[in-house]
């Protein structure tokens, strides 16, 4: 396949992506990154025509002359830049091929004009690494069409199953479920730039787009890690002042058992923050062997306990938590998703040739399970 084949391809794979995010069956995550397919296919492209036109350069005619220097042998064809480096010192001083530099400067002589060094602009940004949304993957996800979630949980039972003889009256139960209802929080960002940027500079725009979508996911990521751990009912435990690595592992192991005692659900995964991370995944035997194994070979550190081992910093420093993520809570959101919109009608940008750019999103983080998850404070 050639690379113009492979960009055909990479536009056609973006226009199919951007089909998909206009029906909310895909992201703007796979937007973000079919677009970025298309300006890596479209550089290797660029690339190989600078390298045509080089050759070309390289391999064309040098038409000579002074008829006493080439004794009738008229023009001559450079095959590569080495010998055409060799044919133009032909005639000259030194001819060995080799650039010999003044071996003194002359008072008076002129000095090399500075600051005059030709530059290339590359036209990647380099953008800030965006924040891992690894704890947001870790919980259900849901769309809906309106602004209010509601749903029923269960409270309490009348009543009981037991034996019944023949003919008797059955025994009777009653269920009682609970109304609970989330109204959906909108998360929003605005930035400002200029027309020329948009026209003469569209890398940079798409760049700065591209930040303001890692600052809304980032927000969203905070929100819900918020939400989760100011919800009433979920369990709670803590770890002593002094306590050793393995009380830390040991305190992980018991709230996972909480969990599942509670809800008889299994926890999924642990989420802790940087420095609780650190000090558990830098645990060694009294070998001084890691816990979690060779620091140079595979290793199981991205699982504790049969549990996701996440880190985020989004958890209150001190703490962190234990949980069945996927079924104990939803990620609700509007079936619109993340929208990013522009205009330059708002206020005087018409104006001043300037783009408004919005971003938001609008969802809410439904605790179902409150007791799926535990909040571990470490003293």
């Amino acid at each position: 396949m050639t690379l113009i084949d492979k960009l055909n391809e990479a536009k056609a794979s973006l226009a199919e992506v951007k089909a998909a995010v206009e029906n909310g069956e895909k992201g703007t995550d796979e937007l973000s990154a079919a677009i970025e397919g298309v300006k890596a296919a479209q550089a290797k492209v660029d690339a190989a025509n600078e390298a045509q036109e080089l050759l070309k350069g390289l391999n064309s005619t040098v038409e000579d002359t002074d008829a006493s220097d080439t004794a009738g042998k008229g023009a001559v064809m450079a095959k590569s830049l080495g010998e055409h480096f060799v044919e133009f010192r032909k005639g000259h001083e030194n001819a060995d091929n080799r650039i010999i530099a003044t071996p003194f400067k002359a008072a008076g002589d002129p000095t090399p004009s500075a600051g005059l060094a030709p530059t290339q602009y590359d036209n990647e940004v380099v953008r800030r690494t965006a924040k891992p949304l690894s704890v947001l993957d870790l919980f259900s996800k849901k769309s809906i069409s309106a602004p209010v979630y509601s749903w029923n949980v269960y409270k309490s039972t009348t009543g009981a199953v037991g034996v019944t003889s023949e003919g008797d009256t059955k025994n009777k139960l009653t269920y009682t479920y609970e109304p609970k209802t989330a109204t959906l929080q909108k998360l929003t960002g605005l930035i400002k730039m200029t027309e020329e940027l948009f026209e003469d500079a569209p890398y940079v725009a798409d760049a700065i787009n591209q930040d303001l979508v890692d600052d809304l996911n980032a927000a969203r990521q905070t929100a819900a890690v918020t939400t989760l751990m100011a919800t009433s009912g979920i369990l709670t435990d803590n770890v002593a002042a002094g306590a050793t690595d393995a009380d830390l592992l040991k305190a992980i192991l018991k709230a996972a058992a909480a969990v599942e005692d509670t809800t008889n659900i299994p926890a999924d995964a642990v989420v802790v923050t940087p420095a609780i991370w650190l000090r558990i995944r830098s645990a060694m035997n009294g070998n001084d062997e890691f816990l979690a194994g060779s620091p140079f070979g595979d290793s199981e550190s991205a699982r504790l306990f049969e549990l996701a081992f996440v880190k985020s910093a989004d958890v209150t420093a001190g703490h962190f938590i234990v949980g069945a993520f996927a079924r104990g809570a939803e990620l609700v959101s509007k079936a619109d998703g993340i929208r990013v919109d522009s205009t330059n009608s708002n206020d005087v940008d018409f104006e001043k040739n300037l783009v408004s750019v919005r971003a938001e999103a609008r969802e809410i983080l439904a605790v179902k399970r409150p007791a799926c998850f535990c909040d571990v404070t470490v003293a």
